[in-house]
This record gives C-alpha cells, sequence and structure tokens, in this order.
C-alpha cells in the first residue's frame, strides 16, 4: 500500500496530534461514507460518496482507498501511487476551498 499525506504538523509542533474526530466529521461533511478497517485503530475504508442527494459507490467488491489518521498526519493509503495521490490532492483542495470560505467546523 502506498499512502500519501492530506496534512502534517510542522516538525517542531509538540502539542497534541490530529483529532480523529474533527477529521472523520470533516471527510463525513464532504460526503464520503467511511467504514472502519477491521483491526485497525486509526484506518477506515471510504466505501461510497454523496453527490447532489445521491450515493455513489466507489467500486464493487475489494475496497482500494484507505483514510489514515496518525498523530502527527493524516493521508490516504491505496495499492496505486498515482491513485493514492490524486485522491490524496483532491482532499486537500477541499479542505483548502472550505478554509477559504471558513466553512470547516
Amino acid at each position: 500500500m502506498i499512502y500519501n499525506i492530506i496534512l502534517k504538523s510542522p516538525k517542531d509542533y509538540t502539542g497534541p496530534g490530529y483529532d480523529q474526530t474533527k477529521i472523520l466529521n470533516f471527510v463525513k461533511k464532504l460526503g464520503w461514507e467511511l467504514l472502519p478497517v477491521q483491526g485497525s485503530y486509526n484506518k477506515w475504508w471510504f466505501t461510497s460518496q454523496m453527490v447532489e442527494g445521491k450515493r455513489y459507490q466507489l467500486m464493487k467488491g475489494s475496497r482500494y482507498y484507505k483514510l489514515v489518521i496518525n498523530g502527527s498526519d493524516f493521508g490516504i493509503e491505496a495499492t496505486g501511487d498515482l491513485n493514492s495521490w490524486s485522491f490524496a490532492g483532491e482532499i486537500r483542495s477541499e479542505i483548502k476551498r472550505m478554509r477559504d470560505t471558513k466553512e470547516v467546523a
């Protein structure tokens, strides 16, 4: 699995790590449906997305993208590097857009 960071704490930051609940709520606010990865405390599968009131499954069969929340960073894990990098970039862009419009909770 390839891991691509969405956001990372500054190197000299010594405060508390990322808040899982806030990150999960934010990703759900973007319309994503998440399912915990069995046997893991910090990983969730992306299963579908709600777009304009309609739910779209990412893919049938095996799951592909995982949200990973660590203490100092969070990102996307997937088998393909380009796909993981691209998906992480999409979420990073949404974070920036929501920050700019002050929609972040």
